[in-house]
């Protein structure tokens, strides 16, 4: 059953629209001029695809948290994610676990362990969609900040106040925020922290698994891991 900002962390998989791209052979087959090509997964989503797999999180890499892939069904998706303040979409987006644009390929997993569950999206990007990724998520941060309602898989939550706090280092670019998710009169911490290097986007998103104290943070092992593996 799929799950946001509950005990198990939310998480996306390549299910994602426009996340794999297909081709569907321009021409006509040389032996059959009226036979089309059948839909082949293009050469740079496989390629991007394998190459996100390599710089992934798997087992222990993560001092003190297990790693593991999630399944197709526990998938959280863009598809899933919706509010009325279109402003607000990007924020939306990686609170729920999910990635902002349309990336060409993605590689999820999940994280457990020291009291919080965390959501791992690795998602690649052609041209400057990367860049453009992170000035929308950038921009509806500064737009959203007095908070929204958001719908995810069908159940409406009340997004809080979204603050901007310290980004990691070690990235072209990064940065990291956090807010108060309530659903059914339950309040929730949820912290994110997303980072670039070239043309590929990190979404690292946290919730409790425990009691949060006020010093609830996205746990530094799990960032520390995955901006390790980078190329």
């Amino acid at each position: 059953m799929r799950r946001a900002w509950g005990i198990s962390a939310p998480v996306v998989l390549c299910a994602l629209v426009s996340a794999c791209d297909v081709t569907s052979g321009g021409g006509n087959n040389g032996d059959d001029p009226g036979l089309k090509a059948a839909p082949q997964a293009s050469a740079s989503a496989v390629a991007g695809a394998a190459e996100l797999g390599e710089m992934a999180l798997e087992g222990r890499d993560a001092d003190g948290f297990s790693v593991t892939v999630p399944a197709d069904v526990e998938a959280v998706g863009q598809r899933d994610v919706r509010t009325e303040e279109d402003a607000c979409g990007s924020v939306a987006y990686v609170v729920s676990g999910t990635v902002v644009g349309k990336p060409a390929s993605t590689q999820v997993r999940e994280a457990a362990g020291e009291g919080a569950a965390v959501t791992v999206v690795l998602a690649e990007y052609q041209g400057e969609r990367a860049q453009g990724a992170m000035d929308d998520l950038s921009t509806a941060v500064a737009e959203c900040a007095a908070g929204f309602t958001v719908t995810v898989d069908g159940a409406e939550r009340k997004v809080g106040k979204v603050a901007p706090e310290i980004a990691p280092e070690g990235a072209d670019q990064a940065m990291a925020l956090g807010a108060v998710v309530e659903r059914d009169r339950t309040k929730t911490p949820v912290k994110v922290v997303v980072f670039r290097k070239g043309s590929t986007v990190g979404y690292v998103s946290a919730v409790p698994t425990d009691k949060a104290d006020e010093d609830f943070a996205v746990p530094a092992a799990v960032v520390d891991a995955q901006l390790a593996k980078f190329h």
